[in-house]
């Protein structure tokens, strides 16, 4: 019977029998298996992503205590805690008029007490936190109330009461306020360990004044810190206290970091800041990014405290919060905090987390698990424990069990459907058997589809041994020597990169290499420097070519490496002449200091290298700063170049001076007078009825 079916018949006879079986087989071994793997590699998935971001969330901790300790240690800090203390304690006899109590308490009802209720229980009275000292009640109406707005108040340097404690808020503020708004602190505050006030805020609040020995502000997180850092009493020591509930930020949570200022070995003050809660949530959601993080469409990591409360905020609050709130409220959890919550956007603190992967992670334990969470809902979960600062915090990965199971059910309904078209597939297939000859023919026309489209890493496998394999060896040769070809002329496109930026700034080279013709800019501000070495004329004509070359050459790299340390660009060398700039492609709000730094260490590596090789050099720099055009002149042979008044004034402070000297013009002067030591009594030339007065640093 078989002998008389044809080949056709034999072979899908066969198909049927073989595929069939192994189909239903393989379908129930795969799915197991699948389902095991994936769970596997969810699993360790989550687990990567909690180690990573409990090491992220150690090092954000790490880098704000050696913020706090460098800024309590820096000299200007305590400056700032002793003049302030002066000048706080002249305040304490100042009489303050009735109309400024009631102004305070009507900005006490208005703007503080109204927003402080909605926030707890009962009714406030504003009795209760009006400020109790006279030096309290005199900073809060000249700081404090008169602008309601508290992103405002930060940028208050003088409120115009024209007191010795005005004309150091003057002096220091401006520095604290930049510090602040560059770390984004919430908050900075100066605690007078002597009277246990706070004498200095930066934004202001009803917090500034306070007594925290019994004022209304005694048992806060602030106070708390305060009282840590004056029990150890001990230099360099950093405390921090965990996130709770502070009213003057209208009962918010808040955390605060603190650290002493020790002069002399005597404690003279405690500066405190208070975290900003979007800085934690900004590492555990890389940015509100969870999908890129790995975590699908419902998976998140967070963080939660010993009292069972997010530290950090849920994704589902960020990204979704009417279904969040929703769910929180057919789970049971009362109708006040839900609405706290929605007004305030946050459920740190408020958000209640005693599923099973948290309270062993609280208790010290790490690993792995399928639980409900806090929402009810079934997740895969990696837990684990994290110490922050003496603080025992879990820390928690997760994803919503019908996420990450989605693909294993969606692989169980393609295996149903697929069985049952692949037995009707596989009936007609010996039917279509003659198509195998025009296989290798379909394999070259991809080919060549693909090669058309740009790909250059294509290859075409034929199994055959004939004509068609000799064909698809002469097609795999062909795109192999294409694919070298295109490897060359990108590496010497990388390289005529490379040298367009050694010439160019980078943000000028790209402009230039993606077409722009006529390069040029307005800078408004920036900072140019000439430098010249006198002596070096005379020098080239007592040594050979090759010596003198090799000699300028090494004094040009060291100052390009100088340059590069500094944040200064390097805009040409003339002969023995060097310019720089700085403020001009990387926007830099120091780039007069910068710049003169930078021309200090020119005088120096002049000297070091007249030591070295025992020459007579001597550097004269010129520095000024103002507006200034760049561009690009030139075609084949083409340069980069600064032009205008303050390039000419900078060249002039330049072949004006003297050896071993940094002349900078007045504009210079006002900027730095205050950090460096001048010389004055001298006017440089600039046209032939013009003149300006000059500075010489004191080096």
């Amino acid at each position: 019977m078989l002998k008389k079916l044809s080949i056709q018949s034999k072979l899908t006879l066969m198909l049927l029998g073989v595929s069939v079986s192994s189909i239903l087989v393989i379908a129930l071994i795969g799915y197991n298996r699948g389902k095991a793997a994936l769970t596997r590699r969810i699993f360790h998935q989550l687990t990567s992503l909690r180690t990573t971001k409990s090491y992220e969330v150690r090092s954000f901790f790490n880098q704000l205590n050696r913020q706090v300790r460098f800024v309590s240690d820096d000299p200007t800090t305590k400056e700032a805690m002793q003049a302030f203390k002066q000048a706080h304690k002249a305040l304490n006899s100042q009489k303050i008029p009735s109309q400024w109590q009631q102004a305070i308490q009507t900005y006490y009802q208005q703007e503080f007490i109204r927003p402080l209720a909605a926030n707890i229980e009962g009714e406030p009275q504003v009795q209760t936190y009006l400020p109790l000292a006279n030096s309290g009640s005199y900073l809060q109406y000249h700081y404090t109330i008169k602008t309601p707005d508290f992103d405002q108040k930060v940028k208050i340097d003088d409120p115009g009461d024209g007191s010795n404690y005005t004309q150091v808020h003057r002096q220091y503020h401006p520095a604290f306020r930049s510090l602040v708004s560059e770390f984004a602190y919430e908050d900075l505050f100066l605690i007078d360990p002597e009277t246990e006030k706070v004498i200095y805020s930066a934004y202001k609040g009803v917090d500034f004044g306070t007594d925290l020995a019994s004022g209304p502000y005694s048992q806060s997180v602030l106070a708390q810190a305060f009282r840590k850092v004056i029990q150890e009493g001990e230099p360099n020591f950093v405390t921090f206290t965990d996130f709770e509930p502070y009213r003057p930020s209208h009962n918010q949570p808040a955390a605060i970091v603190a650290s002493p200022l020790f002069e002399g070995g005597t404690l003279i003050g405690v500066m405190a800041l208070q975290i900003n809660i979007s800085d934690i949530d900004q590492v555990m959601t890389n940015g509100q990014r969870w999908q890129e993080m790995g975590l699908g469409k419902s998976g998140e990591t967070y963080l939660v405290g010993a009292d069972s409360l997010l530290r950090s905020n849920s994704r589902f609050l960020l990204e979704n919060s009417p279904d969040y709130f929703r769910t929180l409220i057919q789970k049971g959890v009362e109708p006040t905090k839900v609405e706290r919550m929605r007004r305030q956007k946050n459920s740190i603190l408020e958000q209640e987390v005693k599923t099973t992967a948290a309270q062993r992670a609280l208790l010290g334990n790490s690993g792995i698990d399928i639980i409900d969470d806090y929402r009810g809902v079934a997740v895969l979960s990696s837990y684990g424990p994290l110490q922050v600062e003496g603080s025992d915090w879990a820390i928690l990965a997760e994803m919503d069990a019908e996420e990450a199971f989605a693909p294993i059910t969606e692989l169980q309904k393609q295996v149903l459907i697929s069985t049952a078209i692949l037995i009707l597939l596989i009936t007609v297939l010996a039917l279509f058997l003659s198509r195998l000859f025009v296989k290798p023919i379909q394999s070259l026309m991809a080919g060549f589809h693909r090669l058309g489209e740009g790909e250059t890493d294509v290859t075409v496998t034929v199994n055959s041994q004939d004509e068609f394999y000799d064909l698809a060896v002469c097609f795999n040769q062909m795109v192999a020597n294409l694919s070298q070809k295109a490897q060359l002329l990108e590496n010497q496109s990388q390289e005529n990169a490379q040298l367009l930026s050694c010439i160019l700034p980078d943000p000028v080279a790209q402009r230039l290499k993606s077409g722009e013709e006529q390069i040029a800019d307005s800078y408004a501000n920036v900072t140019v420097l000439f430098a010249d070495l006198i002596g070096f004329t005379d020098l080239s004509e007592v040594l050979p070519a090759n010596e003198i070359v090799a000699l300028l050459n090494e004094l040009v790299r060291a100052f390009d490496e100088a340059a590069e340390r500094y944040g200064v660009e390097k805009i040409k060398t003339i002969g023995s002449g060097y310019m720089a700039v700085c403020g001009l492609s990387v926007p830099r709000l120091d780039h007069t200091k910068r710049i003169m730094d930078f021309g200090i260490e020119i005088t120096r590596l002049v000297q070091r290298f007249n030591q070295t090789h025992q020459t007579a050099l001597h550097a004269r720099v010129g520095i000024n700063s103002g507006s200034v055009v760049a561009g690009i002149v030139g075609r084949s042979k083409f340069i980069y170049d600064l032009w205008g008044d303050t390039v000419n004034i900078a060249h002039r402070m330049q072949t004006a001076g003297e050896g071993d000297t940094v002349q900078v013009s007045q504009s210079v002067y006002d900027q730095l007078g205050d950090i460096y030591e001048f010389d004055n009594g001298r006017e440089v030339e600039i046209s032939d009825e013009h003149k300006l007065p000059a500075w010489l640093l004191k080096i």
